[in-house]
């Protein structure tokens, strides 16, 4: 009797879903939607392209579209939240509103959301690219003929502390101790070019010294910037393996620092796309100054508290040319970023060294089987010509690298380090706000070395478990007649290998 008192359910939800589906415009039918995007936004130029395909049904209230309804074409939702558990032929747009997709839904084409919330199941299926930027705003408003989308431009502050009133997050490693930093952005937010002054004030307690940094920079649009950099720092080439966080609380807790650092005097003329761009240019004139600094014995919470040596660099003035391009893609489950960058430097123009040098680096997260993930990276870097200072030299090793070699037991003028891994969420222990921990699986290798020694590559197969900030597993050398292992943990933040 249950079971048939509650058939006709099925029926009622599908007419709902076809009376709903129905009722939905398409574009032409009296539902202009009106909108200019601007020159600097490549996203609003794929909503403005997207529009003048009128081929799309227009969402403004909220709905829910599941099976056995189906739209036959493009979504464009406005200023509404759409539940979506069933199949679009095409895109979802989505402009100051929300889009959930439930378990089982299918978008056959891309997902862009402008401005709203996008929240999206393991078990949903994306097809095409995710674009998802929250923090873009924009209004919808009804019009005679339909909508018309504005943005809605922040206006910068004219003063803004960095972090806490200004303090940032004091750094801690082997040759500098403690570092800490207070800064500030100043802005002429009146002017068109809107011209801004950073500056960031460090104190070195090894030392007892002050550092500082100081930006200035105009804008004359939104993916373009051009100024000048001024600042007395210490440097380090290894900031591909940790963040600085990450670093200092590595070192403060276990003793394991993964840079190598050098004192350098730096000044600087730049022009550069914005970060926020998918392409990202680069071009800079810059002259430094290098020293060598010494490691000394820091105060370690657990471990050994000797610390690795600091290698001695090359002192002396370099001038060269930068150049470089970045590219970067990222959805709500997928991220895409790569770049190439080379130096050029001539001793017969000015500095004391000459060299050419390039990098290239590239990172891919993708989603894998069903819920899985595939994360990927890559790194190269070298002379291309003449002989590397010490200081474009770098390094690796340990555990945030290869966890069965010792801490940057590889270094030289010529690096190339890879790593391949693969998460598999266990849903079943997924905790709010911090997610499924997930299982490892990890292959990595990677050499440096010198124009006169050989390029022995050294690899480690890993397993193990990550769960937030936290990775933990064992790691194999697969290398040689007797392979030998080790187990690891460590601290891995967004950013971090």
């Amino acid at each position: 009797m249950r079971g048939h008192g509650r058939r006709p359910a099925l029926p009622v939800a599908g007419i709902l879903s076809l009376a709903i589906l129905a009722c939905i415009p398409r574009a032409g039918d009296a539902q202009e939607v009106e909108f200019t995007p601007r020159a600097d936004r490549p996203v609003e130029r794929r909503l403005d392209e997207f529009l003048e395909r009128a081929d799309y049904a227009v969402l403004t209230s909220d709905t829910v579209l599941r099976v056995p309804a189906s739209p036959d074409r493009s979504i464009l939702v406005l200023d509404a939240a759409v539940r979506l558990a069933t199949t679009v032929p095409g895109d979802v747009f989505v402009v100051d509103g929300d889009l959930f997709l439930r378990p089982g839904a299918r978008v056959e084409g891309d997902v862009v959301v402008l401005g709203g919330g996008y929240y999206a199941s393991e078990l949903a299926e994306v097809s095409g690219e995710v674009t998802y930027l929250p923090n873009e705003l924009y209004s919808v408003a009804r019009t005679d003929g339909g909508w018309r989308i504005y943005p809605i431009k922040e206006e910068p502050k004219a003063v803004d502390l960095h972090g806490l009133y200004g303090f940032g997050f004091p750094y801690y490693q082997r040759v500098d101790a403690v570092t800490l930093r207070w800064g500030a952005t100043l802005r002429a937010t009146g002017w068109a070019w809107q011209p801004s002054l950073e500056g960031e004030l460090r104190f070195i307690t090894e030392q007892g010294e002050f550092q500082g940094t100081l930006k200035q920079y105009w804008y004359p649009s939104g993916s373009f910037q051009f100024g000048f950099e001024a600042e007395r720092v210490t440097r380090t080439n290894e900031d591909w393996i940790r963040g600085d966080i990450s670093n200092s609380l590595s070192y403060f807790f276990v003793g394991d620092d993964f840079r190598n650092y050098y004192g350098a005097d730096r000044v600087s003329i730049v022009l550069r796309g914005s970060e926020t761009a998918s392409l990202q240019p680069l071009l800079s004139v810059e002259w430094e100054e290098a020293s060598s600094k010494e490691a000394r014995k820091q105060f370690v919470l657990f471990g050994d508290d000797e610390p690795a040596l600091n290698p001695v660099v090359d002192e002396g003035e370099t001038v060269s040319l930068i150049a470089g391009l970045g590219f970067q893609q990222r959805g709500a489950d997928r991220r895409f970023e790569a770049s190439v960058r080379a130096e050029v430097a001539d001793s017969s123009i000015a500095g004391d060294f000459s060299f050419v040098f390039g990098e290239a680096r590239l990172y891919w997260l993708t989603p894998g089987f069903g819920s899985h993930e595939v994360e990927l990276f890559g790194i190269v870097r070298g002379d291309l010509s003449g002989d590397l200072p010490a200081q474009r030299w770098s390094a690796f090793g340990g555990r945030a690298t290869l966890p069965t070699f010792d801490l940057l037991s590889f270094r030289g003028p010529r690096l190339v380090y890879g790593q391949a891994s693969y998460l598999i969420p266990i849903s079943a222990l997924r905790v709010a706000m911090i997610g499924p921990p997930k299982v490892l699986l990890r292959a990595v290798a990677g050499s440096a070395w010198g124009p006169d020694d050989s390029e022995d590559f050294e690899s480690n197969l890993i397993a193990g478990l990550r769960w937030s900030v936290f990775e933990a597993g064992v790691a194999v050398d697969p290398g040689g007649s007797d392979p030998t292992s080790r187990l690891y943990a460590i601290l891995r933040f967004p950013g971090d290998l």
